[in-house]
């Protein structure tokens, strides 16, 4: 009963109803009349013809036992073929009429758009963001869960904001649906109308994500395509939100460098689109740089390189761009903290929001699709686990520098080392670290990676993660950190840390 609910639910509820109520128009039709008028006049004779061939070519002694054996396994198979065929047909003829109504823009559109909104200045007399100059921001892939995410930004934004340190942000690198997160930042689409305490554009959207409204299905042939989801519907709304002249003008003129990461499907790579002319040098990483003196190609660079950072498999069809294809960044780094923590960028405080904090769950034994869930899920948190790891060394590795190079002792031991003289030629400070991430049981309450239906979860989770965000900001000390730390948020707004890296 379950199973069967859970089918209606996706095909009539989550699923657009232009593609659900022709499949199941077409399926009735077909499974009720259809297959049996074409069994009728074409598997019948398909398999006298059949038959009567294999008695002409079979010995005498074998030739009828193994022709009535034969026949009939053939006459199953093509039964078997004509009525998974017509199911086929079904679905494809449901996808294209989708299609249809979705390119030529006949469904509503239920995202809202609006124009920039830039706070002004801070009038908070302490700073306690005196001591920093350049600031990251680092957003996780994570699918429906960026709710939790976006949450946080807002919570992060206001708090800068209100610090007049929201042009110390000098860098944002995302994945998935961090990539996604971070337009909205780079718009200026996060603070609200008015005064901090209405819904901004960007809440906004989380509190009308609806899966059919994001995604719609698309053409599927066996060995032929290897997706089911079309992103066209969330490309317009992409188009509708930041295709905005005055939305566009922020994109262009953003004095933040943007890294949002993709993964190059042949070279099994990281690749980012970056507005920075020169971005930092990192092993097996390429990018593409786009240029904002050209808004054009800029901006449909944008907005293919967000489809790509999100491209989630075997969901949606590769992202093809300069002869290459792409999917979701976060099959190579689910949190791409590399990029913010380059001596290059010279960051000496990163938020980051990552979306992983725990992933122990009990095992299923009877579903190969939930164990390849569970094998997704378990890779996300273990990649986010190691950029924490990879940075507490790299802060580790900066104090050692320093400490080793004021010594006579030390320098002299460098000379005679090549490994510790190459690290002392490095430049990198150590980073402060502001982290914050949903408990596994939180997400469990409200929505999780592949739940982009739950609009009222959404909602939950964004509200509870601002609000148990915005109160660790003010009292969080933001230089000469001891060791990075993670603050994880529960359902009822309790944070606990984890600093077991």
């Amino acid at each position: 009963m379950n199973a069967l609910l859970g089918a209606l639910s996706w095909m009539f509820v989550r699923l657009p109803l232009a593609f659900s109520l022709p499949f199941a128009a077409l399926c009735l039709w077909w499974v009720f009349s259809g297959f049996r008028l074409l069994n009728e006049n074409l598997t019948e004779p398909a398999v006298g013809v059949f038959a009567r061939f294999l008695e002409s070519e079979l010995p005498g002694i074998t030739r009828g036992p193994v022709a009535i054996s034969l026949g009939a396994f053939g006459h199953a198979l093509i039964v078997v073929a004509l009525f998974l065929f017509g199911l086929l047909v079904a679905y494809n003829a449901a996808a294209f009429l989708n299609w249809v109504l979705v390119a030529l823009r006949l469904k509503p559109d239920t995202y809202a758009d609006g124009p920039p909104q830039i706070p002004q200045p801070g009038t908070m007399t302490s700073d306690p963001l005196a001591g920093v100059s350049r600031i990251g921001l680092v957003l996780a892939g994570g699918g429906a869960k960026g709710a939790h995410q976006a949450g946080a930004m807002k919570a992060i934004y206001r708090f800068l904001a209100e610090h007049d340190a929201l042009n110390k942000v000098k860098v944002i690198s995302g994945t998935s649906i961090g990539s996604w997160n971070a337009m909205f930042w780079l718009a200026n689409l996060i603070k609200p109308e008015g005064n901090w305490d209405g819904r901004g554009l960007h809440e906004r959207w989380w509190g009308r994500i609806s899966a059919k409204s994001l995604a719609a299905p698309t053409w599927y042939v066996p060995l032929r395509r290897n997706a089911l989801l079309s992103s066209l519907p969330w490309q317009q709304v992409f188009d509708r939100i930041f295709g905005r002249p005055d939305v566009s003008q922020q994109l262009l003129q953003t004095g933040i460098h943007f890294y949002l990461t993709r993964s190059n499907v042949r070279s099994g790579e990281l690749e980012c689109a970056t507005n920075n002319p020169a971005p930092p040098v990192l092993a097996h990483v390429t990018y593409e740089q786009l240029d904002a003196s050209d808004p054009a190609s800029y901006l449909s660079g944008l907005k293919a390189a967000v489809f790509a950072s999100m491209d989630m498999p075997p969901l949606f069809p590769y992202v093809e761009r300069r002869s290459n294809l792409y999917e979701d960044g976060a099959v190579i780094d689910n949190l791409p903290i590399t990029f913010a923590a380059a001596s290059e960028e010279n960051c000496d405080l990163i938020f980051i929001l990552p979306l992983n904090s725990d992933f122990e769950d009990e095992p299923d034994t009877t579903s190969i699709l939930l164990r390849l869930l569970r094998v997704m899920d378990v890779r996300q948190g273990v990649l986010e686990r190691s950029g924490f790891k990879m940075l507490y060394l790299y802060n580790e590795l900066a104090a050692l520098r320093k400490h080793v190079g004021s010594s006579q002792a030390g320098q002299a031991e460098a000379a005679a080392s090549a490994p510790l003289s190459f690290a002392l030629h490095r430049k990198h400070e150590v980073i402060s670290v502001f982290a914050v991430c949903p408990l596994k049981s939180f997400v469990r309450e409200t929505l999780d990676a592949r739940e982009l239906w739950k609009r009222k979860e959404a909602a939950i989770a964004f509200e509870v993660m601002h609000d148990a965000t915005a109160s660790l900001l003010p009292g969080f000390r933001y230089k000469s950190q001891d060791k990075v730390r993670v603050a994880l948020v529960g359902g009822d707004g309790r944070v606990t840390w984890d600093e077991k890296f």
